[in-house]
């Protein structure tokens, strides 16, 4: 695939290892920053091979690759929750490329999560992302509860207002809904998750070692996928680091009480 001559010279952009290319409305804001996001899936995720790259250098690799093929230059590498190894990894192989690295709700140093038999029943069998899906189009007060409980560590009170908050936003809700509908169908993202499991798993605190490019890191408070150990880790390790964090911010920011204010600290950084 090949870009019109100079279409990218006018914007920054903006590379995003997600899960898959879909989720790149997670970003949707930086467009309005006059970024260019550049979304694809990684291996083992929808219709990208797991051949392709089953370590996080393999897969730093390919993203260049990628960018060669498309005639990109250099890039802000964005790695949101378990992107965050890869986007590391690229900004530490390829200096000359990565010239800014932003981690929001990352995985930065050894990470294996203890999922409870239900979270398996629910966010990670064909079954139970699939109802999770219908349930949050059908009943999205008791599909995002759940949702917020899984992925936060905010008492019930602070649950029950940050669901409320998301339910008084169309768009906001809009947001929840595509977030969890990308869950499925679970079969084009189960080879990925293994792998990812098993790459997380083996890292360590050396992981954000080599680190030269400015870095933005954004965490929230009470995340409770990604304890924000990783973000006051990856801040400490980075020489160029700069840490955010969100006040009651959950793993998911944009869907936080607080979570706007990253939008600011997005801008400033870009713009710096």
């Amino acid at each position: 695939m090949q870009f019109p001559p100079g279409r990218l010279l006018r914007h920054r952009a903006v590379l995003s290892p997600a899960v898959g290319y879909e989720q790149i409305h997670l970003l949707d804001s930086l467009p309005d920053l006059g970024c260019r996001v550049i979304g694809w899936s990684r291996p083992g995720y929808l219709r990208t091979p797991l051949d392709v790259g089953r370590t996080f250098a393999e897969q730093a690799y390919a993203a260049k690759a990628l960018l060669d093929e498309l005639g990109v230059g250099t890039v802000v590498v964005y790695g949101i929750s378990g992107g965050g190894p890869i986007a590391i990894e690229f900004a530490r192989r390829y200096p000359e490329q990565a010239e800014a690295l932003i981690l929001e709700s990352a995985v930065t140093r050894h990470y294996a999560p203890a999922i409870s038999p239900i979270a398996k029943t629910i966010y990670l069998s064909p079954l139970g992302t699939w109802l999770t899906a219908q349930l949050v189009q059908r009943l999205p007060r008791a599909a995002l509860h759940d949702f917020v409980r899984q992925e936060s560590t905010l008492d019930r009170q602070a649950r029950r207002a940050t669901v409320d908050w998301i339910l008084a936003d169309d768009q906001r809700l809009a947001y929840a809904k595509a977030v969890m509908a990308a869950l499925t169908p679970f079969e084009d993202r189960a080879a990925g998750l293994d792998n990812d499991l098993r790459q997380w798993a083996r890292l360590d605190d050396s992981t954000t070692a080599g680190i030269t490019c400015p870095t933005l890191i954004l965490h929230g408070t009470h995340d409770g996928d990604a304890d924000p150990a990783h973000a006051r880790h990856a801040a400490t390790t980075i020489p160029q680091a700069t840490l955010y964090l969100v006040p009651s911010g959950w793993h998911l920011l944009p869907l936080s009480i607080n979570g706007a204010t990253t939008r600011q600290a997005r801008s400033t950084f870009l713009a710096e």
